[in-house]
């Protein structure tokens, strides 16, 4: 799913096998590096069981953050995404929508 918070685009990537992953786009859909958020978080709730929190790294192109972990799966699952951006931390929840 692409989202936006102000000027810039967010792809988020639920991968089937866990490999969850985030890039960054600007207000025209132009790629940037990965370098351009920081402290890039995951927080997927999976009800009844506890929080997994995955902190994403950059992965070895520079393009992308990722992270492995369990898959998303079942429609009360949500997942809380952070990142500080030009100095200002984002934090939003979404919904899993299979």
């Amino acid at each position: 799913m692409v989202l936006m918070n102000g000027e810039m685009h967010y792809e988020v990537v639920f991968d089937r096998g866990g490999k969850h992953r985030i890039w960054f786009s600007n207000a025209v859909r132009e790629d940037l590096p990965a370098s351009v958020a920081s402290q890039v978080k995951m927080i997927v709730q999976r009800p009844p069981a506890s929080p997994e929190l995955l902190t994403l790294e950059i992965d070895d192109s520079g393009e992308s953050w990722v992270a492995s972990g369990r898959p998303v799966a079942g429609s009360d699952a949500m997942v809380t995404i952070s990142y500080v951006a030009r100095g200002e931390p984002f934090e939003i929840e979404i919904p899993f929508v299979k």
